[in-house]
């Protein structure tokens, strides 16, 4: 699983909802993504955008490969309300922790298993009402 991270600064003017419009895929990528936008509270104008892919290093590659055209076409929309890009990575997740109550890594599970699910399906995050595992 990867883990993509993006910080950007929007233009004077701009609001996130300008982002978002912006931002918005017209079709999605074909393997289970999950994206998270977050407005910076002591900042409005910076927003970090952090997406979950289930996919391996091949199956990203080629879908990177078959988005590469749309996903031009959304970034030139994106370059139009942002000022700057601060930061712009990918990661692949090596580590998994629940610090809902006592931390402990997630177990029996790979790294960010159940981080995409499909819609209507509960997440792998932990429920703040979901006891905890007795070791």
């Amino acid at each position: 699983m990867f883990v993509s991270v993006l910080v950007r600064r929007l233009k004077d003017g701009r609001s996130y909802q300008d982002f978002k419009i912006a931002w918005y895929p017209r079709t999605g990528f074909g393997v289970p993504t999950r994206v998270i936008n977050a407005v910076r509270r002591d900042d409005p104008s910076e927003i970090i955008s952090i997406g979950f892919v289930d996919a391996d290093a091949e199956t990203l590659k080629a879908v990177l490969a078959r988005v590469a055209a749309a996903e031009a076409s959304r970034h030139e929309r994106i370059e139009a309300v942002i000022e700057t890009t601060t930061h712009r990575a990918l990661y692949e997740i090596v580590d998994d922790q629940d610090f809902s109550n006592s931390p402990r890594p997630y177990r029996n599970r790979k790294p960010g298993a159940g981080m995409v699910g499909d819609r209507g399906r509960p997440s792998a995050v932990a429920p703040a009402t979901r006891s905890r595992r007795q070791d």
